[in-house]
């Protein structure tokens, strides 16, 4: 039996609305129809509130994308 990914919710500091979610080193966010999956310094405006947030991902995983 394999071992699952970790995960932890990324939410919005001040209303709490997930904003994504940290997985394998990058972070995965979905908003309607868009999907994005990056890695390294993020930041994000929460739709619910308009706060900016920001996040890191795992620094060992911190390679520049494909």
């Amino acid at each position: 039996m394999s071992n699952p990914i970790p995960e932890e919710d990324w939410r919005c500091r001040k209303c709490a609305t997930l904003l994504g979610v940290r997985r394998a080193g990058r972070v995965h966010v979905k908003h309607k129809r868009a999907q994005l999956v990056v890695r390294g310094h993020v930041m994000a405006v929460c739709p619910r509130c308009a706060e900016l947030n920001e996040t890191e991902t795992a620094s060992e995983d911190a390679r520049p994308a494909a």
